[in-house]
Order: structure tokens, then C-alpha cells, then sequence
């Protein structure tokens, strides 16, 4: 499409869902926003108020017993859910292969996925077979489950990797202490931030792949995706954004602020005006330049914290997602915090929605999960707060490193 029927695209969808919003969700029906209205009429979408108000956010349309219900990745440390039709999620896995062939990729290429679903399961392994993908859990790693890995593709003259940036990172690191060059087609980030040393050590290892760097988040949301410019692709027909400041009023294209973004695919909890909790900037259009590969519009940069990770005096290896797969799934803990203050002790620190102390029963839950993703070779505090700090970029750090 061009970038004047993408425009037109977006601003029936987006007028669509907002009135579809404001007639078939108790949440916005009670807010008794008159017509006709601008998307500035609709107020910020923050995670707490998500969290607080999950079932009036659900359309009247749909029964909450039978959407997917989705754990946001909790990487920013405040942990929401989000409902979806199952249809949609159809639609999320073509938006997703679209970007994937972005690099070369085509459904049934040989793949190394590192994931944090180490449980394949009998759907899953036969995902893995017929997609030729070889899964690696991005749990833990250390340099023999990655050399094991790799050594499945011996006898491909190319292939793909996919998976979280700084974990593809520790890949390469191997890589290049072998002295040796793999002949990689793409690679495919997402979930953590991809910094340039990354893309470095990627080219270096890898022999200089296509890069397909996506931005999104676990409630639903694939929000842009950067391949052959420094710039991200917005998914116009998909999202859209807007950039405030922190008094929630709309900025200029250039001026960086908090990104707000409506999904305008998503019937069953519409998701409108929704804070992530990242700063960016949206490219103006005269500093488009002059070659691209498709017409959606341009986010210059997004800027979310650093992601850190967590060395344990085994040589491993722990990333955000090592922990945000297991404390995601404990929903009384609104938000959390892994300090290494030591070569082999860590601090967790935590809030919950009603300020007590976690129940005894869920804290040893806790402890054995993450004493086994440590192997026992930590000692792991566990603390009670009444607040965790944000990080510069406004955004909550999950894993803070004082030893690096």
C-alpha cells in the first residue's frame, strides 16, 4: 500500500474501534464520552489501571471464559493481563511472519528459537518438527547447552535464530570464543532491547545477517519493526501512537516523550491510549529518507531501559525473562525487582495489591523455582517493599546488576 492508503487504513480502524469502545465496554461506555470525539477525549490506559479494572475492559460482546488470557512479560516490573479472541491470535502469528520474512525467513527454515516455554509439549513438539526448529530455553544458559544447539545445524548451509536479544548475545560470545563463523540468513529480536554492541558481535559471529529488530509487548501488541533503516516501521493498520509528555499532552513528531498506543485490531479488550512505560520518538516526515522498503510511518527510536542480567558463580547466564517466566504466573505480586549485590548473592524485592507479606505456601513456591533456576548456588534474599524506583527512561528495571 501506499503511505496514503496506509493513513487512510488507520484512521478507519482506529475510528472504529473507538466507537466501538465507547458502546460495548463498560469501562469507556461509563466515561459517557459525547459525539463526536477525538482520541485525546480518551484518557491514559496505564497498567494499574488494567489491572484494576480487567473485567470492565472486556466488550460486552465477548464472555471472558472464552478469550486467551495473556500475561503481560512483566520485563517492566508491573505485571498486567489482557484478554483476546482466539481469532486474534491468528491474526498476531501473520503480523509476526510478515516481519519474519523481512530477513529472508520462510515458514519451514531451519531455526534456532531461544524461548522461555521449556515445556514443548505434544503441539509444540510437532510445531518444532514440521517448522525445523531446534528450541533452546533461554532460562539458563551457559556455553554447553549452547554449543549442543548449534551443533544440530552442522550440516545446513545457512540458517535463522530468533529469540531475546541478550541471550542471541551470549550465543555469539560463544561463537567467537570458538574462532569460528556461522552462516546465518537473519536474526529476529524480541522482547529485550537490542543494543549495538549486540549487533556487533551479531555480525561478527554470524557473517553479517539481516537483522529484524521488532518492538512489541505480550498484551497483544506488535507495535513496529526495524530492518533496513535505523528506524522502526510503526504497524499502522495494526497500532496507534501517539507520543505526550508526562502531563499526558500530545507532543510534536521529534520530541521525545511516553508512547501511548491504541490497538485497532483487538475486539475483545480493546486497548486504547495504552501507556507501556518506554519513551520514543516519532521520525518526521522530512526527515523520511528518500529510499525505504515499505510505506508504514517511522518511529525514530525507542528508548526503554537497559536490559541486565544476573551472573551465578556457575557460569550462568540469567536474562529478564529468566524470571519474568516464573514470577509472572503469581499474580498477587504487582511488581518486582532482582538486585545481584555479589558474586553469589541476590535481593528480590516485591510489592502486592494488598501490601502484605506473600503467603508462606506461594513464597516457598517461589524460592524453589528460583533455586532451581539458580541451581542452588545463590543466596536469594527475599524483601517486602512499599515501592521500586523506575529506571531514567521512566520505566521500571527489573534486573539491577551492582557487581558488573
Amino acid at each position: 500500500m501506499t503511505n496514503k492508503e496506509l493513513n487512510l487504513l488507520q484512521k478507519k480502524k482506529l475510528s472504529k474501534i473507538l466507537n466501538y469502545a465507547i458502546d460495548k465496554v463498560p469501562y469507556y461506555k461509563d466515561l459517557n464520552i459525547s459525539k463526536p470525539f477525538n482520541i485525546t477525549d480518551f484518557p491514559i490506559l496505564t497498567k494499574t489501571i488494567l489491572r484494576e479494572n480487567t473485567d470492565r475492559l472486556i466488550s460486552n460482546d465477548y464472555k471472558k471464559e472464552l478469550l486467551d488470557k495473556n500475561h503481560s512479560s512483566g520485563s517492566s516490573g508491573v505485571q498486567s493481563f489482557t484478554y483476546m479472541a482466539k481469532s486474534h491470535k491468528f491474526y498476531l502469528r501473520a503480523l509476526q511472519t510478515h516481519w519474519w520474512t523481512w530477513g529472508g525467513y520462510q515458514p519451514g527454515d531451519s531455526l534456532l528459537q531461544i524461548g522461555i516455554s521449556p515445556k514443548r509439549g505434544f503441539v509444540k513438539t510437532l510445531k518444532d518438527f514440521f517448522f525445523k526448529i531446534v528450541y533452546l530455553e533461554a532460562f539458563v544458559l551457559n556455553p554447553k547447552l549452547i554449543k549442543n544447539g548449534l551443533s544440530k545445524f552442522k550440516s545446513k548451509k545457512s540458517f535463522n535464530i530468533a529469540g531475546y536479544p541478550s541471550a542471541i548475545f551470549e550465543i555469539a560470545k560463544v561463537v567467537l570464543k570458538e574462532d569460528k563463523v556461522y552462516n546465518i540468513k537473519s536474526i529476529i529480536s524480541y522482547g529485550d532491547k537490542l543494543f549495538t554492541h549486540y549487533i556487533k558481535a551479531y555480525k561478527k559471529a554470524f557473517n553479517n545477517p539481516i537483522i529484524i529488530n521488532t518492538y512489541g509487548c505480550a498484551e497483544g501488541l506488535l507495535i513496529a519493526c526495524q530492518v533496513d533503516l535505523p528506524y522502526f516501521y510503526i504497524m499502522s493498520p495494526h497500532v496507534y501512537i501517539e507520543i505526550v509528555n508526562d502531563e499526558g499532552k500530545l507532543l510534536n513528531d521529534g520530541e521525545m516523550g511516553h508512547i501511548l498506543v491504541t490497538g485497532l485490531t483487538s475486539y475483545g479488550m480493546p486497548l486504547i491510549r495504552y501507556k507501556l512505560g518506554d519513551l520514543g520518538i516519532i521520525l518526521p516526515t522530512n526527515e523520511y529518507p528518500n529510499k525505504k522498503k515499505f510505506e508504514y510511518p517511522l518511529l525514530k527510536t525507542v528508548i526503554g531501559r537497559e536490559t541486565d542480567i544476573i551472573l551465578t558463580p556457575l557460569g550462568d547466564t540469567l536474562i529478564v525473562h529468566s524470571f519474568t517466566g516464573i514470577l509472572e504466573y503469581f499474580i498477587e505480586i504487582k511488581q518486582y525487582k532482582i538486585i545481584q549485590i555479589s558474586t553469589d548473592e541476590i535481593i528480590v524485592k516485591y510489592i502486592t495489591d494488598d501490601g502484605n507479606r506473600l503467603k508462606e505456601d506461594t513464597l516457598k513456591s517461589i524460592k524453589m523455582k528460583i533455586n532451581n533456576l539458580t541451581k542452588n548456588s545463590m543466596k536469594i534474599l527475599y524483601k517486602k517493599v512499599s515501592s521500586i524506583a523506575a529506571s531514567p527512561s521512566g520505566k521500571p528495571q527489573i534486573i539491577e546488576n551492582k557487581i558488573i
